[in-house]
């Protein structure tokens, strides 16, 4: 639903393969939904914007635009 919404608004929509495969989300529902399922390097690389459940590492920064909005749980004491 979220995927139709944002997309509904002009927005592209790269997922992580795999990355709703905890939450019963399959790579199937998500491209017919609208997204593109690729890898992490991919979506992260030139994003405008990050949402992750999980902080995002040192190394996925790098692949991140500099100005990229990033809105995840950041974990300050994990």
């Amino acid at each position: 639903e979220t995927v139709k919404k944002l997309i509904g608004l002009g927005a592209t929509v790269n997922v992580e393969r795999g990355a709703g495969d905890r939450s019963r989300f399959s790579d199937e529902a998500y491209t017919a939904a609208g997204a593109n399922v690729v890898s992490r390097a991919e979506a992260l690389t030139g994003a405008d914007i990050y949402i992750g459940v999980k902080r995002p590492t040192v190394e996925d920064v790098k692949l991140l635009k500099p100005g990229a909005i990033v809105a995840a749980i950041l974990e300050p004491y994990g």
